[in-house]
């Protein structure tokens, strides 16, 4: 089979280019397991990679135009196998990226808001049995920024008119959790919540089968709506 890279340097490199390669195919070969072939027989490949199992996220790039996790997704033995490195974030070298605005952002919705201390009596106190059902899909989330890099309204707008899915389902994974005390509705307009088209492309290229981004959006737009907070008229 035939894979074709590419390769980017940017401190040597004046553009992004691509480099064809002829390797083995075997059954059930992963795209993960087709650049450690080049990368182990061929020449080198900056990509990354380390739990082989969808968790940490790492390994977050695009076949054929589509994002994906390198390590779960198959590869055709076929001549039309093109990988790139995720859109909307900029090449650190090779199939790299720099997610950090993404996770960064992330790392500081997930910060839990409080006006004071948790209590013992708040702990001990029952919470919605419907809660955990939601709350924990959530926690599926890699942060590897695949529903991101495949959605249209970021594609046209940008990361600073729509957060994007993943920066979404953090603020939602706050949203149901029953110790926040922050306005996660308001944070969740904020981050344009009524921008997204429910086109379900989040879904379709996630990895984490347990998520379902959609009625995600729903349960945000419910309480937004509730809160008297709807989207503007076109």
């Amino acid at each position: 089979m035939k894979i074709k890279i590419q390769k980017y340097n940017p401190s040597v490199d004046p553009a992004p280019h691509f480099e064809e390669y002829e390797i083995t195919h075997t059954e059930h070969m992963t795209l993960l397991e087709a650049l450690v072939q080049v990368n182990d027989t061929i020449e080198p490949i900056a990509f990354d990679y380390s739990c082989r199992g969808r968790v940490c996220g790492r390994c977050a790039m695009t076949l054929n135009g589509v994002p994906c996790l390198a390590c779960v997704t198959p590869i055709e033995d076929s001549d039309k196998n093109e990988v790139t490195p995720l859109k909307h974030f900029p090449v650190v070298r090779d199939l790299i990226v720099d997610k950090t605005k993404i996770t960064d952002r992330v790392s500081r919705i997930l910060a839990r808001q409080r006006a004071f201390d948790l209590t013992v009596e708040e702990v001990k106190a029952p919470v919605d049995a419907a809660l955990p059902k939601k709350l924990e899909p959530l926690e599926y989330c890699a942060r590897c920024g695949v529903c991101t890099a495949a959605c249209p309204v970021v594609e046209q707008k940008g990361l600073k008119s729509y957060i994007g899915p993943t920066g979404m389902i953090a603020i939602a994974n706050r949203f149901y959790d029953p110790y926040d005390q922050g306005d996660r509705v308001v944070e969740a307009m904020q981050n344009g919540l009524w921008e997204c088209i429910e086109c379900g492309m989040c879904d379709s290229v996630c990895k984490a089968l347990e998520i379902d981004h959609l009625s995600v959006w729903k349960d945000l737009r419910e309480a937004a709506e509730s809160a008297g907070l709807k989207p503007p008229r076109s």
